[in-house]
């Protein structure tokens, strides 16, 4: 059990990467502590990563990480980027406020990225018009190209059922964020650089989370995402994450 799963670190742990040999280093750290893929933060990258998709490809390549995908706002990066730097999936949140909008937009991108070979997720994304399973349902059955970026962080803060997630969406989920929240607050009140944790730092039983992955047939990355990094340094950070879910998976 839990064969299948193939581990990723997305790079927000690391904040705004200055330079490219910052990237460089980060690539290299995570091919050492034995990850498949990364997932990029488009936003946070040195611009010459920004203005040059082919170079980042190229980081990667040499030290054998598979560019997962990238976060995208709906507007940046453009989906030629993507394209350029071997991204495999965007996964989007859409900021819109008026929801009927933001599902028409959702679906008019879903359709411009059809042809490019990246798949579009929607990540469930806390005080958005899709941080719920109602609202999941909504646009996920309007727009059937669309794929789901399933956050365990937000999704238990939004008290969203993560079973019946995968009871309804199995076929849908491209990638799976793996973060703990620290305790159950009232969705107004989270802190995503307090309250979005390592995992085992937090309420979510990770190890009851990925039994039932696995039993739905999930055959995609866990991206291990940590935005509040305490006291450590997102090196230690990451590795101390990826052990612990290293050693989730062997208890399996």
């Amino acid at each position: 059990m839990g064969k299948s799963f193939r581990l990723a670190v997305g790079t927000i742990a690391w904040g705004f990467l200055k330079g490219v040999d910052d990237f460089r280093r980060v690539a290299k750290f995570l091919a050492e502590v034995g990850v498949e893929g990364v997932g990029i933060e488009y936003r946070l990258l040195p611009r010459e990563l920004r203005m040059r998709p082919e170079a980042l490809a190229r980081i990667l390549g040499e030290v054998g990480l598979e560019n997962i995908g990238s976060y995208s706002n709906l507007k940046e990066p453009s989906i030629e980027w993507g394209v350029g730097s071997g991204a495999k999936i965007y996964w989007v949140v859409s900021r819109e406020r008026d929801c009927a909008k933001a599902d028409t937009i959702l679906e008019e991108y879903v359709f411009r990225a059809r042809s490019s070979g990246i798949t579009v997720a929607l990540h469930n994304h806390l005080r958005t018009c899709y941080d719920d399973l109602e609202d999941l349902s909504r646009i996920l059955t309007k727009a059937r190209d669309l794929a789901l970026c399933l956050d365990t962080a937000h999704a238990v803060a939004a008290n969203i059922d993560l079973e019946e997630v995968l009871k309804l969406y199995r076929d849908r989920i491209a990638l799976v964020h793996l973060k703990d929240l620290r305790a159950m607050v009232s969705k107004s009140s989270v802190r995503f650089k307090r309250d979005f944790v390592n995992v085992g730092e937090g309420i979510i039983d990770f190890k009851g989370f990925l039994k039932m992955l696995d039993l739905y047939g999930y055959k995609g990355y866990l991206m291990l995402e940590i935005e509040a990094l305490g006291s450590m340094d997102p090196y230690s950070a990451v590795r101390l994450g990826v052990e612990r879910v290293r050693k989730i998976l062997e208890d399996l």
